[in-house]
């Protein structure tokens, strides 16, 4: 199984779900270039779609690959299985990018030269500001122990973090910028090939969804051959993060369908 992660982020922001699944899944969740460890600057859906690619023939994985994608991640999951079908069995896209309709105006806002760079900059810190008030919610209020956790996010802390060089002051910010205007550019002609796909595919998609709105993943599993949407009533765009079990298992289904088994 290979874990593409999305925007800000980094292959650990699939600890958990990678736990849940390497009991009897060899899984690979890396870094994609301009984040965490990787070397390499980042690039658009295309690159990132070959450097996954590579990864997959370094690390000796077996033909045919559940690719679970997020977000922009998603897209780029997407873009592998187009690319390169010799590898892709099936995908699982968790509030996945990939139809124009899941771009918002801010999205294209922030492909803007010198405007989108203010506006990740001005966006940091809000959200550093407000990452205070998180940590105070009590942990008998339903939401207070969830929004603690979702701090320790490899994505969120990227966020947070406050010192120069890291978070959204740094390489993170060109990472972000740099994706942001790929997303813009390449995003008509993934969705023009989408009716090419030949694997199974699961769009899996919270239904408070704020990032990604459920009917763009309503289109993108239109237009896309026997597409499976899965709607998880109440979770948002970190449903990965907050429906483990339920994920893990939808996965599981769609890896049995990559190796010719039955789906249910």
């Amino acid at each position: 199984m290979l874990l593409v992660h999305g925007q800000p982020g980094g292959g650990e922001d699939w600890r958990e779900l990678a736990e849940a699944l390497a009991s009897d899944h060899r899984v690979i969740a890396p870094d994609r270039p301009g984040w965490g460890a990787h070397p390499r600057p980042a690039g658009g859906i295309a690159e990132n779609a070959a450097a996954l690619a590579r990864v997959a023939e370094r690390c000796g994985a077996e033909p045919p690959l559940t690719v679970v994608g997020h977000s922009l991640g998603g897209g780029i999951a997407l873009e592998l299985a187009l690319s390169r079908p010799d590898l892709v069995g099936a995908l699982v896209l968790v509030g996945s990018v990939g139809v124009s309709a899941a771009l918002s105006g801010l999205d294209r806002l922030l492909a803007v030269p010198i405007v989108g760079d203010g506006l990740v900059r001005a966006g940091g810190a809000a959200i550093r500001r407000a990452a205070g008030a998180v940590r105070r919610i009590p942990d008998r209020w339903p939401a207070g122990h969830l929004a603690r956790r979702a701090t320790t996010l490899p994505t969120v802390r990227a966020v947070l973090s406050s010192a120069a060089g890291d978070g959204l002051l740094g390489r993170a910010r060109a990472s972000f910028l740099a994706e942001q205007r790929a997303l813009i550019e390449e995003t008509p002609s993934l969705q023009r090939r989408l009716p090419l796909l030949r694997v199974p595919v699961a769009v899996a998609h919270g239904r408070s969804d704020r990032v990604v709105p459920l009917a763009a993943a309503r289109l993108l599993a239109e237009q896309i051959p026997g597409a499976e949407l899965v709607v998880f009533e109440g979770e948002g765009h970190l449903l990965a993060f907050e429906r483990t079990a339920e994920v893990a298992a939808l996965v599981r289904r769609y890896a049995r369908m990559a190796r010719g088994g039955m789906p249910g």
